[in-house]
């Protein structure tokens, strides 16, 4: 029988909520599904708006393995210098040529196997970005060929932007998942190619919220159209994660699996 590996995905982290959440529950997790390698979004750590070593090193501590980011990513000024002293962050390989860290990188499993990391950020409503597809591309072209397993967080706000990805990346990656929308989808699924896929992971927050953040003042930009600061919600998390069994052999995904836990 083939070696497999179980890695565990969890989606964008918002504040306060989603880190105690994750305290609470993802070592237990961690055990609980014999999980090899951990990756997470960490654009919305630090107050919802992008991270801090401090909040990183709380991350890390608890078994996060890899933190991807997204258009939140130079919300906090120290990680533009944080991201280029650890291969633990990355950012999306599409943002400009002049940004500082990398769009990807290669780590080991808790087993000793290498798994690289690909960050993407989308264009349709998201920005001015370069093209998504052909960063993946070239990102794929870097990492070395004795890395077979390979994982892509697509942060992109169209699903059918990320189910393009999940389709240009078919047989060629293990499992290219979406984060941003901060709402989960249930279209997880393993192409016959052995590429997982799923639109979204989802949020690690508060869902007595509008994604992640305060109604009221979310509320009031949209019904006043008028200025309002975000504040994310900072108690009451559900965690949103999606766990992806590999074979080591072939790098091919062979299972997928939403894991949620509400909160309490």
């Amino acid at each position: 029988m083939s070696e497999t590996l179980n890695l565990l995905v969890i989606g964008d982290i918002i504040g306060r909520a989603g880190r105690k959440a994750l305290a609470d529950h993802l070592p237990v997790l961690i055990d609980q599904y014999g999980i090899a390698f951990t990756v997470a979004n960490g654009e919305n750590l630090a107050h919802g708006f992008g991270l801090t070593q401090k909040v990183a090193d709380e991350m890390f501590k608890l078994g996060v393995d890899v933190l991807t980011n997204g258009n939140h990513c130079w919300d906090q000024r120290e990680f533009l210098n944080l991201i280029d002293q650890d291969d633990r962050y990355v950012r999306p390989m599409n943002f400009s040529a002049h940004a500082p860290g990398r769009g990807w990188t290669v780590k080991e499993s808790r087993c000793g196997h290498k798994i690289a990391v690909i960050n993407l950020i989308g264009q349709v409503f998201m920005g001015p970005w370069d093209c998504p597809f052909a960063a993946a591309d070239k990102a794929l072209q870097e990492i070395p060929d004795d890395v077979s397993i390979v994982l892509v967080d697509m942060h992109a706000e169209a699903t059918s932007e990320k189910m393009g990805m999940g389709w240009h990346l078919d047989g060629r990656a293990s499992f290219v998942y979406g984060t941003h929308t901060h709402v989960p989808t249930c279209d997880e699924t393993v192409h016959a190619s052995g590429t997982a896929y799923q639109s979204d992971i989802g949020m690690t927050a508060s869902y007595q919220s509008i994604i992640g953040m305060k109604v009221e003042g979310a509320l009031y930009r949209m019904v006043q159209r008028l200025p309002q600061r975000f504040e994310a919600v900072e108690q009451g998390a559900s965690i949103f994660a999606t766990m992806v069994t590999i074979d080591v052999a072939t790098g091919k995904a062979v299972a997928i699996k939403r894991i949620h836990i509400p909160a309490i």
